[in-house]
């Protein structure tokens, strides 16, 4: 087996199952074999069989703790599971949260932990309640505020909602489908274009 993952190798479940070969390559080199040859997925036998030195070898997990894992990663590589990947969908509640944290909390500068806290309070309420959470927190701590913010606030929700019932309709999935396809033999013929 090739060492490079082909770009057709990915596409349906038996690419996502290709993923789970890549089980092995973690485990301790001491006690698990790995083919031999060129064509090896392990980086040693690559090194060995072109007669060139490996500079590194990074340490695997123990088998302790492979053994615990295992199970559980199989299971992430049956069929039935991937085939829930296939069409999207996949964006948990955390990544969703994570997206509106770090809208508000930039990760490229510094800043203090009370600056993080206050950001992360931010993205709670506005994951859990929109912008009406955080109209609804500036008249708890202010006691007033003009109509017109509130009004914008809202606005904001409303916005937000279209936007997201817009996405979810079925043209528009089939046409981020259908562009994203496009995308994807552009870069094959780009690579074809290179050979």
């Amino acid at each position: 087996m090739s060492s490079k993952v082909p770009v057709d190798r990915w596409e349906g479940v038996d690419g996502l199952q290709f993923v789970g070969q890549a089980y092995p390559t973690h485990t301790l080199l001491d006690s698990t074999p790995c083919p031999e040859g060129s064509e090896s997925w392990c980086r040693y036998q690559r090194a060995k069989a072109a007669g060139s030195p490996l500079k590194e070898i990074e340490q695997g997990l123990p088998n302790k703790i492979i053994n615990q894992i295992k199970p559980t990663y199989l299971k992430l590589c049956n069929e039935t599971l991937l085939k829930k990947c296939l069409h999207g969908k996949t964006q948990n509640c955390n990544e969703s949260y994570n997206n509106i944290l770090w809208n508000i909390v930039p990760k490229n500068i510094f800043i203090g932990l009370e600056t993080f806290r206050l950001g992360a309070l931010l993205a709670l309420i506005l994951y859990n309640s929109g912008y009406a959470g955080i109209l609804s927190v500036i008249r708890n701590v202010n006691g007033s505020l003009p109509e017109s913010v509130a009004q914008e606030l809202l606005k904001f929700d409303k916005q937000r909602i279209s936007t997201s019932l817009r996405h979810s309709l079925p043209i528009a999935k089939l046409s981020r489908k259908k562009e994203k396809q496009l995308g994807k033999q552009k870069v094959l013929r780009m690579k074809k274009q290179k050979a």
